[in-house]
């Protein structure tokens, strides 16, 4: 395949023009299917797996008759699941949503093989109840196998995201601090991939919900971007618009089971809330924007600072084509 490298010359706030460059192979065309302005809600009645099953079911059907797409089985016969599960057992994937995400995938026509989790740690996936206990001697969810990007064997030197902020902590700035290795099994040999976030505030980012999971949360020596708030915005829009990911990244499903509104993202139980409520969309930057206001709310109500809606996460997501937020162009509907 052609190897290629994107770059971008960024204005940072403190009046610095920094290039950045994304290294990648091929040539992936991104098509913009007709959902991209919708954002789907479904209210379910409880956290039980049949409830989840319901919603999830409606949030697929309505999601694949907008966009003209049915997920079954295609080229490679592969589909992922990116999870988030970083912040700790209280505020990770709902083990129900990801279920009930599985039994559609196996409705049409995926096997239990043909799907595939991942996320960043082996640690934090095991305590979140999506890999069995070690002396198991096993690395799968339910017979779904369970890929931990901390391993080491899911990047390819090949595939980066390469920027010239140094690793963190702040130190010495080698070649090698400069590259975030991609999740090469979300871009090589799948046919599509479904992110599965938890919607929790974050410094520098503002959210941490679609978009984060989908790229400092998905890639290797990410706390540099977190460490600077000038740099993660961009860091998060330039990495969710590298054309080979977004290629195959069909849409996001969160669940508000719990969320977090301030002192993310590490878990805090005093600050999380909690709503009977599914969404799902192919534009992540709409689908971060609904949830930053639902954050807000709860902010408000404790008196704590909102986070500002015109974070640079939002415009520089839409200037990268990643999906408007805002305008006439963009709705949400009501399932239930």
């Amino acid at each position: 395949m052609k190897s290629r490298l994107y770059t971008f010359l960024v204005w940072f706030p403190i009046g610095l023009f920094l290039r950045i460059g994304l290294s990648a192979q091929g040539d992936i065309p991104i098509v913009m299917n007709p959902a991209a302005g919708i954002l789907w809600e479904h209210t379910i009645d409880d956290f039980t797996l049949e409830s989840y099953n319901r919603g999830v079911t409606s949030l697929f059907v309505e999601f694949e008759k907008l966009s003209g797409r049915r997920f079954v089985p295609g080229q490679y016969g592969r589909a992922g699941l990116k999870l988030f599960t970083s912040s700790g057992p209280g505020l990770a994937t709902s083990r129900h949503l990801v279920l009930a995400v599985i039994r559609q995938l196996e409705n049409r026509g995926f096997r239990k093989d043909q799907i595939f989790i991942l996320d960043q740690s082996a640690r934090d996936l095991r305590r979140a109840g999506f890999l069995p206990q070690l002396s198991k001697r096993r690395s799968d969810f339910h017979g779904i196998p369970v890929l931990a990007m901390d391993s080491g064997i899911h990047f390819h030197p090949d595939w980066f995201y390469e920027s010239p902020l140094p690793s963190f902590p702040i130190g010495e700035v080698s070649n090698d601090d400069r590259k975030s290795l991609l999740p090469y099994p979300l871009i090589n040999e799948v046919d599509f991939w479904i992110n599965l976030p938890v919607a929790t505030d974050c410094p520098g980012v503002g959210i941490s919900c679609s978009l984060a999971n989908a790229s400092i949360w998905n890639v290797q020596n990410n706390y540099r971007f977190i460490a600077d708030k000038n740099s993660a915005p961009v860091a998060v829009t330039e990495i969710c618009a590298i054309p080979e990911l977004r290629a195959t990244w069909a849409f996001s499903i969160v669940s508000l089971e719990t969320y977090q509104f301030i002192g993310g993202p590490r878990f805090h139980s005093l600050y999380t809330a909690s709503e009977k409520l599914l969404a799902l969309s192919s534009n992540p930057v709409l689908l971060d924007y609904h949830l930053l206001t639902k954050i807000n709310h709860h902010r408000r109500a404790n008196r704590f600072k909102e986070i500002p809606p015109d974070s640079p996460l939002f415009r520089y997501g839409k200037t990268l084509g990643l999906g408007e937020f805002s305008g006439e162009n963009v709705k949400t509907l009501n399932l239930r």
